[in-house]
This record gives C-alpha cells, sequence and structure tokens, in this order.
C-alpha cells in the first residue's frame, strides 16, 4: 500500500510537471535549453548570468566635469549652403557643438523653450528635448554630447545634430570643414520577434584612431557601413582601443589630451555607430606594449602586465577614457584573447560580459559562476577579404556552435566609394563586399542579431 501511495504521488508530481513545462514554455528556455532562443524579443538561455552584477570601480573623469572650450577656423557646410564661417562653436571631449537656434533656422525648425522644455517642430517633426534626452515623435533616446548652456545660449553637438534632423556629418580634415548633408538610410520597422532560435552577435574588431581609421574618408565609409547595418536592422559591436599608439613613428593619441578635429571625427563616428546600432566594448586599453602598434601589438600575456596592478591600471584607464567621452561600454575583450587566470580574475572584478572565450574548448557562452557570462567567436573571421567561412558557419545549424563572429572594418573599406556633388552624398557599396554577402547571408537565414548585454537571465 505504501509503495502504491509513493509511485502515485510520484506519477502526479511527473504529470504536474509536464504539465507546467506545457503551459509555460519560458521554463523549458529559461532552465533547460542552453542555446539562446528569442521570444517576445527577449533572450532566454539555460546559462545566462543574474542581472545582480556591480563593477567595482566607479570611473575617476566623468563627462560631466570635462572642461568646455572655443573653436576657431571650423567651417560649416548646411544642405546646400556652402562654407558657412564664424558660427560660434564650443569643444567638450572631443565633440563639437554649435548653437540650437542656429541650425533650427538654416534646417527651418521652430525652436519653443518654455517652461524648462525645449521644443522644435517642423511640418513633419516635433522633437523635445532635455539636457541629456530627446523625444522625436514617438521615439526617445540619449544624446550622445548632452546640451550645452553658454552665455545663455544652448548648444547642441554636431553628433546629436545627425541623430535629431536625420542628417550625415562628412569630416574634411585638411580644410577644417564638417558638411551636414542629408542621410539617405531609413528607420528600420520595429518587427517584433515572437520567436526564433537562430541567434547572430556580430562584432567589428580593433578599432582605434589611428591608421586606417584616422582617416576621414575612411571615417565616412565606416559610417556607411554602419547605415547597411542599421537599414536591415542589425545589431552589432564594436570593439574599441581607446588610446592609440605606434612609438616608432612617434604616435601617441590620447583622445583625454589631444584636441582635434580628427579625434573630434572619430568621437563623432562612436557617436554615429552607436545611434545605428552598435554597442561598445573596451578592447584592452592600448593593445600594445613597448615598442609596438596598437592592434597587432600584445597588452596582457603571462609575460606582460602580468600583475593585479598592471592589470587594473589597463582596465581602469579604459575605463575612465569612456566616462571622460560619454561613451557607454557594455563589455570588455582582452588583446588576443591573451589574457591569463589572473588577469582574467581581474578584468571580472569591472565587467559581466567578457567577449572571447572561456577556453579553447567552448565554442559557445559560458557562465563561470551567476554573474559573468563568457561570449566566444566560433565562426571566426574573415581572412583575403573571402567571407565564405562565416557564411558557411552561419548556413551551419549546429546548436553547439554560437552563431559569433569578428570582422576588421579596414577588409570593407576598398568596397565603399562616396562623393559629395551638389551638395549631396553620393554612395557606391559594392553589393560583393565580404560585409554585403554576410549581411545578405544573416537576413536569408532569418537570423536575429542580438547585443551582448541581452544575455541576462530575466
Amino acid at each position: 500500500m505504501q509503495k502504491k501511495k509513493k509511485v502515485s504521488i510520484f506519477l502526479i508530481l511527473s504529470i504536474s510537471l509536464s504539465v507546467f513545462i506545457f503551459f509555460h514554455p519560458l521554463f523549458y528556455y529559461k532552465f533547460l535549453d542552453k542555446d539562446l532562443t528569442v521570444i517576445n524579443n527577449t533572450v532566454y538561455a539555460s546559462s545566462l548570468p543574474d542581472n545582480t552584477f556591480k563593477s567595482t570601480y566607479t570611473p575617476k573623469i566623468k563627462f560631466e566635469d570635462r572642461p568646455v572650450t572655443k573653436v576657431n577656423s571650423i567651417s560649416l557646410n548646411i544642405l546646400d549652403e556652402s562654407n558657412i564661417t564664424n558660427v560660434p562653436m564650443l569643444l567638450k571631449s572631443q565633440r563639437y557643438y554649435i548653437p540650437l537656434n542656429f541650425i533650427c533656422n538654416k534646417l527651418n525648425y521652430t525652436i519653443d523653450i518654455s517652461n524648462n522644455k525645449i521644443s522644435l517642430s517642423n511640418k513633419d517633426d516635433k522633437i523635445s528635448l532635455t539636457e541629456n534626452s530627446y523625444t522625436k515623435n514617438s521615439r526617445t533616446g540619449s544624446l550622445r554630447g548632452d546640451l550645452i548652456n553658454n552665455d545663455g545660449v544652448n548648444y547642441i553637438s554636431i553628433s546629436d545634430i545627425e541623430e535629431l534632423f536625420n542628417l550625415i556629418a562628412i569630416f574634411d580634415f585638411k580644410n577644417n570643414n564638417i558638411s551636414l548633408l542629408n542621410n539617405s538610410v531609413s528607420i528600420p520597422e520595429n518587427s517584433s520577434i515572437s520567436y526564433s532560435d537562430k541567434v547572430a552577435l556580430i562584432r567589428l574588431e580593433d578599432f582605434g584612431c589611428g591608421g586606417n581609421y584616422s582617416s576621414d574618408k575612411n571615417q565616412t565609409k565606416i559610417k556607411l557601413m554602419a547605415n547597411l547595418f542599421y537599414s536591415q536592422g542589425m545589431k552589432y559591436h564594436v570593439s574599441w582601443i581607446p588610446r592609440f599608439k605606434s612609438p616608432t613613428e612617434n604616435i601617441d593619441n590620447d583622445l583625454l589630451t589631444t584636441d582635434n578635429i580628427t579625434n573630434v571625427g572619430f568621437v563623432n563616428l562612436l557617436d554615429y555607430l552607436i545611434n545605428k546600432g552598435g554597442e561598445i566594448g573596451l578592447h584592452g586599453y592600448t593593445h600594445q606594449h613597448d615598442d609596438e602598434k596598437s592592434g597587432p601589438g600584445n597588452e596582457m600575456t603571462k609575460d606582460v602586465n602580468n600583475t593585479v596592478d598592471q592589470v587594473r591600471a589597463i582596465v581602469e584607464n579604459g575605463i575612465d577614457t569612456a566616462s571622460a567621452l560619454n561613451i557607454p561600454i557594455s563589455y570588455y575583450e582582452s588583446p588576443h584573447y591573451g589574457e591569463t587566470e589572473l588577469q582574467r580574475n581581474v578584468i571580472e572584478d569591472y565587467f559581466q560580459f567578457i567577449y572571447e572565450p572561456f577556453d579553447s574548448t567552448r565554442n559557445n557562452i559560458y557562465n563561470l559562476d551567476d554573474y559573468h557570462l563568457f561570449v566566444p567567436t566560433p565562426l571566426g573571421y574573415v581572412h583575403n577579404s573571402d567571407p565564405t567561412s562565416i557564411t558557411d558557419g552561419l548556413n551551419n545549424d549546429d546548436p553547439d556552435i554560437l552563431h559569433s563572429f569578428y570582422y576588421h572594418p579596414f577588409v570593407e573599406l576598398n568596397y565603399v566609394h562616396f562623393n559629395i556633388d551638389d551638395n549631396k552624398l553620393n554612395v557606391t557599396y559594392d553589393e560583393n563586399s565580404p560585409l554585403q554577402k554576410i549581411v545578405k547571408t544573416l537576413k536569408s537565414d532569418n537570423y536575429v542579431t542580438v547585443h551582448i548585454d541581452e544575455l541576462i537571465d530575466k
């Protein structure tokens, strides 16, 4: 009798559990399924970390405390009006600012300031502003530069002008000129994802203000790459090297101390990437040591910066730079995935998301504990401009391999061309470029792209 009772209880519990799982499918995806799955625009998996992680560090340098200085000798082209000079201009944290009423007048927007609110409007759009946020029609967001009130005049950054008025800023470093032109990219439709188990992560690699990325033309080309992602509603990541160094060329580009139009163009580019679906992470601080060049060089290995204090200095310098420039960061990637266990343990004090494999045996996300997540890129990267290894990997449905890869933006530069004619930006983007082929594969295979900080337990 006792045995029958135990069997009955077991059957009842089994049936109850089955019914619960059947009627509550999120239970399965949250606790039992290790693969990433998107349900109602939310990412689920059994191995996601808790959302209670707190960094041990508070930045020592803050954006709101950065100095504001006046800038001379920068001319503007705005739509069909060229060579506009003597426009009052300010510089803060590698961003140029011009008077809000000036740009509104040029773009035929009415400006109203009342009840501590700033409202802008024309026949098509209504925009309201606070010091650090905006609402445009029904869309809200954060200003990249915040408004500056200088002697009673409100100034707005070039980055925020681009976003609010659907313009694109084209920098001409040689002539100290910025063109603000109509941006042809359209806002993607807000598509609701009810269910998808085809999830991909994209990362742009080794991105710092030096080499290829200190050219004004190349910075514009990368904006056009961002437009490609944005037009397709794709999310992506940018692994940023905050301080570019090449000692043999006597280059040490510290964005906190070197004020020039090149660095303004680069921070404007970071802002543009953020506004067009990108998420920024730290990729070391200089990604080099001694006489090495940023990018190819090493910054963390068993022989390089191998003490706790040295690692903390690297990580904190990167965080401080991001804070000072108002660049939000969501993950860390060690240079060349070269960190030791000691170095990794230090990084974990500061970051919840480590965008690299936990070890060489892991081809999927891995939570070392309840608070950290390691995200590998098992599909690798594009070699010799041939994206076949990436597209083949995306076409492979192996559930044990995360569909995650990275791409060096310089590979794409030769496939993107533009010119300005009659105050219009004309773009020729080779549809057979490596990135175009990858984007087409992502779309044809119905992938959903996600940001790394969406990989959190709900």
